[in-house]
């Protein structure tokens, strides 16, 4: 649990408030992809998981450090569906299931080409509900590419491909821990807004 509160303390602290005047967008996004489960030394005779997809949504928060660079974090939700097979016992059977990941990113993001931006980061997840005996709590990371759009009313549209890798850390070590892999899609909707320093400049 110490990790997710220092995880949450930088994210903040970096894009916190200050004393200068800073501009900054906030935004609301969703959208979904695919997904797996998997162990990177997988185990012979044990359960299998395959992904059946994911949906996500969540908010987030940009601070500008200059005309092409700034940092970003947030609070998303994504709800992971699967399929588990056992091991032939002797015969194998397989179950549906679900469970939610609550995630806290930590983003670098560069914007080129006027348009386009990519981003890189690290990401703080809590697995929410069950699918086995692991628990896929723990800090990962995550690439993006995407497109943004602002309007003259300030109004901001972005659409982003990404990949995020999952509990490379888990919070709970495991002997043989699962990892969770998502690629997806996801589009928003934001505003950019100005924060005045004490100077009101």
């Amino acid at each position: 649990m110490r990790l997710i509160f220092i995880t949450l303390f930088l994210s903040f602290s970096v894009i916190g408030f200050s004393q200068k005047t800073w501009y900054g967008e906030i935004a609301v996004f969703g959208g979904g992809g695919t997904n797996d489960i998997f162990r990177f030394d997988e185990l012979d005779g044990a359960a299998s998981y395959t992904g059946n997809g994911y949906y996500t949504f969540g908010m987030r928060l940009r601070r500008m450090m200059g005309e092409w660079f700034s940092v970003e974090s947030g609070l998303s939700f994504s709800g992971e569906s699967y399929t588990m097979r056992s091991a032939p016992v002797p015969e194998t059977t397989s179950r549906d299931g679900s469970f939610g990941m609550i995630t806290v990113p930590v983003n670098a993001r560069a914007d080129f080409l006027r348009y386009l931006f990519a981003d890189a980061g690290i990401i703080a997840g809590i697995q929410t509900g069950s699918y086995g005996d692991d628990n896929l709590s723990g800090m990962g990371v995550s690439v993006g590419l995407g497109a943004s759009y602002r309007f003259k009313s300030d109004i901001i549209i972005t659409a982003r491909a990404y990949a995020s890798q999952y509990s490379l850390i888990h919070f709970m070590p495991e002997d043989y821990p699962h990892s969770l892999y998502n690629s997806g899609f996801t589009v928003g909707i934001g505003y950019r807004f100005i924060r005045l320093g004490k100077c009101n400049c």
